[in-house]
């Protein structure tokens, strides 16, 4: 088991419904799993346009601090959260996907994570619904590639700046 899976089990074990956490103890759980220049990317949502058409329309990216008051506020309502599963698909890339329970309602929710110094550095929501995957999943490998192409950057980048000392 990997020391980023670890600290994702160990963050996901906070959510268990009873809110028996401490927040110090939970902000070390946060910063063990994310980077400090975390970037979370929600899901595109979809609005019917003027003529009857769907429009997709990317929602704003949230930042760290953003994403720990709304996890802050998710532990607090007691949300129950479990993990379903686990894999890697990529270079320093996982597709992750959970059952998220909040009171009576029961939602699932995928995420793809880039890690960088063990930690999560971007992370992409997926919409895992039949209608958007009915031929090929094709934001996986979109958010797949995206992290493929953030590796391949950072590489290029670390490799320049030794070559330049």
């Amino acid at each position: 088991m990997s020391q980023f899976e670890l600290a994702l089990r160990k963050y996901i074990a906070a959510f268990d419904g009873k809110n028996d956490i401490s927040p110090t103890e939970f902000q070390a759980r946060f910063d063990n799993l994310f980077h400090e220049d975390f970037t979370f990317l929600p899901k595109y949502g979809r609005e019917m346009g003027e003529e009857g058409f769907q429009a997709i329309k990317p929602e704003a990216p949230l930042t760290r601090e953003e994403l720990f008051e709304l996890e802050s506020n998710k532990l607090n309502s007691g949300m129950k959260v479990t993990l379903i599963h686990f894999r890697k698909i990529g270079l320093g890339c996982r597709d992750i996907k959970l059952c998220v329970v909040d009171g009576e309602e029961e939602t699932t929710a995928r995420v793809v994570m880039t890690i960088s110094a063990k930690k999560a550095f971007v992370s992409q929501e997926i919409d895992d619904s039949p209608e958007s995957n009915l031929f090929f999943p094709t934001q996986l490998l979109h958010a797949s590639c995206a992290s493929y192409a953030y590796k391949l950057k950072n590489v290029n980048h670390f490799q320049a700046l030794r070559s330049a000392v």
